[in-house]
This record gives C-alpha cells, structure tokens and sequence, in this order.
C-alpha cells in the first residue's frame, strides 16, 4: 500500500503538490446548484478513482446535538455514524478506526476537538451518498449525517475530497496517476487555482 490507514493517513498526501482543484457548483437557481455539483462529483469521482476497490475514511462529529441546525436537521439524538447508517452507508464493520483531528491543519488548533475516523470499504452507491452529504452540507439539503468523508484509493495514493457545494480536490501522491484528469477536465479547474496547478502539473509558472 502506499497509504496507510490510521492518524497519520493524509500527511504524504497533504504534503503533496499534485492537488487538482475543480469547481462544482455552476451557479443558477437553488436546486440546479445543488444538482450540478452532485453531477460533477460524481462523474469526477470516478474519472480520479478508476477502481471498484477504494475505501471511504468517514469523520464523524463528536457531538452531533451540538452542530448548528442539529434540530431541524433530526441530529439531537443517535451518533454520527448512526445518522449515517439511515442514509445508507453503514461504518461496521470497518477496516480500521481512529481518534484524530479532522484535517492535518487543525493540528495546530488547541480547541479543535478530535473526531473518530472509520475507514471502510465502499460500493459506488455507497460513495455516491457519501459525495451528496459532502455537497449538501453548507448548501443545506436534506438528507444529511454529521460526517465528514474522502473516498481513498490506498494503492494508487489517491484522495477525492468533494468539500462542499462549491468544490473538490483531487490529491495524488504522484503526478502521473491523476495528470490525465488535469487535461481531461480542464474545463472544470478552479481559476483561482490553476497558476500553481500549471506548476505542479506541467513544470511551468502561469502569468
């Protein structure tokens, strides 16, 4: 395995040039936001992964009663996980687990709390549900769980992290395994990003 699963699962990859950042959400009315990044994702999702073998490392809100919106949203009672479980995405068993910050950079936060991670083995339904709560959270739709997700293919060394609505990041420990989705979605880089993706992924500096 390249990636090995447990606290430290993301430092090679958060220490990785070899991030493709593309954007979701296209704008329009409510619903066709919402639908156009779920769209994108998934089609990005499995252009990044290529494989019926990856897993999904799910971080799951230590309190869930204490979220923002936890009322209207049904999360005053039951676990993250369990919450996540209705939706259908069950974390037992699982392939390994773990307490942890949810990000590498919040390390440095002396007040961030620790979530349990769950790394589990994922059908592409599955994954798809998993890619709608990421897309749903800020935007708001319903159904959602109190988790947090990346889809990981461990032997290629690669991460698909759709963060909300409005984006998501492609890492690769590599460039070669994901320089083909740089020329393929080209279309769908984020601009704001696309001087330092020109770097990592053709040697050059953008003007």
């Amino acid at each position: 395995m390249i990636l090995s699963l447990g606290p430290d699962w993301e430092r090679e990859l958060w220490a990785s040039p070899f991030r493709l950042r593309f954007e979701l959400n296209q704008g329009g009315s409510y619903v066709t936001m919402f639908t156009s990044s779920y769209d994108r994702a998934r089609v990005l999702a499995r252009a990044a992964l290529r494989t019926d073998d990856f897993i999904g490392v799910i971080a799951a809100y230590p309190d869930p009663k204490r979220e923002l919106g936890a009322k209207w949203r049904g999360w005053t009672k039951g676990t993250a996980f369990g919450h996540l479980e209705e939706m259908g995405v069950p974390t037992e068993p699982h392939l390994a687990t773990w307490s942890g910050h949810r990000a590498p950079d919040q390390a440095i936060d002396d007040e961030a709390e620790p979530w349990v991670h769950r790394a589990v083995r994922l059908t592409w339904d599955q994954a798809d549900i998993l890619l709608w709560n990421q897309v749903a959270h800020d935007i708001g739709v319903m159904p959602q769980a109190p988790v947090m997700s990346k889809l990981v293919d461990l032997e290629r060394g690669v991460s698909v992290n759709a963060y909300d609505d409005r984006g998501m990041d492609v890492t690769s420990i590599a460039r070669e395994t994901i320089s083909g989705l740089y020329q393929q979605f080209d279309k769908w880089l984020l601009d704001y990003d696309r001087p330092r993706m020109a770097e990592a992924f053709e040697g050059r500096r953008s003007v």
